[in-house]
């Protein structure tokens, strides 16, 4: 490969070129739009539902992200990385202008939540399977921290002012501010033209098999180790404004603390991350993770609400990098969109649980009890890194 066509693999240049740059944008800004729509539950409730149907509607968007990526990881294969991006922006803008058409619980929604949910697993498809084959496997663990710092700065940032927005001027404006993050992406990942250069290789497109990747036994670990991680993250981001409201206050302030917690924790370790075995640092992630957890009923409208947001941040901030620098290292440079597009859909398969699953849950029992059931089920998490086969740097 010549120099020209090198992309991201340049350990000296890696990080902050251009090219790079906005690749994280686009990721900040795909982001930007989900989390403004983990507000979408507020609407739902508001026009009568429960949350048996909150669940289902919030579910179905990451149903049919997961059903989808399988193609989609094929398609990256075939097509490139950037078609399969491109198309994944397209469908989240037509979606998410859509939502201002709905006003009460109609079967329209859904259609618009398996559109929105194509999009996004057709972005996720495109920009993981390009991250993997591009970025030098000695820096993954800080590779993966700076892409997890901008998503996760989109999840800090978006629902507050998500929040701002709705009270001031109603649903209809976080529909059209999550529609102009898209916008916005668009221009990132095509007007410039930075990126389609460096996505697009001369390589030879091959697609390869799912079942090879899958009989890898310590591989299948790590899938469990990251729905089990995914679910009870997305049983916090689903539920914590409903359970904040529930008890008088605003969900803001916990996505802002814990999440700039993770990308203070993500900028700057993301080069110890490559020096120590990854899995130590989920061996220390998993107890936080699950403390902060099962703390929250006890602590959100308290003044210690800061308690559990910290430590369910620490949580996230050292278990987002290795488990997806772990994923990149399984499976040859061809077969690297089937491993990301396995590893992605056993990520949002925890979103659908921890949606259609927590909104159960949450019905049957309370949302206090749904905290507290999501903390000992991530608890497992431990239990599974400990026996993980030959302890994989």
């Amino acid at each position: 490969m010549d120099n020209k066509n090198r992309g991201l693999e340049d350990s000296s240049s890696v990080f902050w070129n251009k090219k790079y740059f906005f690749l994280n944008l686009s990721f900040f800004l795909v982001f930007s739009n989900i989390s403004f729509l983990y507000l979408y539950p507020l609407a739902l409730e508001a026009m009568g539902n429960n949350h048996h149907i909150i669940g289902m509607t919030m579910g179905i968007f990451s149903f049919s992200a997961v059903v989808s990526r399988p193609l989609m990881g094929k398609l990256a294969a075939l097509k490139g990385e950037y078609r399969v991006m491109s198309f994944g922006i397209a469908m989240i803008f037509v979606s998410s202008i859509s939502y201002s058409l709905i006003k009460d619980f109609l079967p329209l929604i859904l259609l618009i939540r398996i559109l929105h949910g194509i999009g996004f697993s057709a972005f996720i498809s495109g920009s993981f399977s390009f991250a993997a084959k591009t970025v030098n496997p000695d820096r993954r663990g800080e590779a993966f921290s700076i892409i997890g710092a901008f998503i996760m700065a989109a999840v800090s940032l978006a629902p507050a002012f998500g929040e701002l927005l709705i009270k001031y001027w109603g649903f209809t404006a976080l529909y059209f501010a999550a529609s102009g993050t898209i916008l916005l992406a668009w221009f990132s990942v095509c007007s410039t033209g930075t990126c389609q250069a460096f996505l697009q290789s001369k390589e030879k497109k091959v697609s390869s098999g799912y079942r090879h990747i899958l009989k890898n036994r310590s591989f299948f670990y790590l899938l469990c180790l990251t729905f089990i991680f995914s679910h009870c993250q997305a049983t916090v981001l689903n539920f914590i404004a409903l359970i904040s409201a529930e008890h008088g206050v605003s969900s803001g302030p916990f996505f802002l603390i814990s999440y700039l917690t993770a990308i203070f924790i993500l900028l700057t370790m993301g080069k110890v991350f490559d020096y120590f075995a990854k899995l130590s640092f989920i061996i220390l992630a998993y107890p936080l993770f699950a403390t902060g957890i099962i703390i929250i009923p006890q602590l959100i409208d308290t003044r210690l609400f800061l308690i559990p947001a910290v430590i369910y941040g620490l949580g996230v901030g050292l278990m987002f990098p290795p488990l997806n620098a772990l994923a990149a290292g399984y499976g040859s440079r061809a077969e690297k969109p089937a491993v990301m597009s396995v590893f992605t859909v056993v990520y949002d398969s925890g979103f659908i649980t921890g949606a259609v699953i927590s909104g159960w849950i949450a019905s049957l029992t309370s949302l206090d009890m749904l905290f507290l059931s999501c903390g000992l089920f991530s608890s497992i998490g431990f239990l599974v890194v400990m026996v993980f086969p030959g302890k994989k740097a």
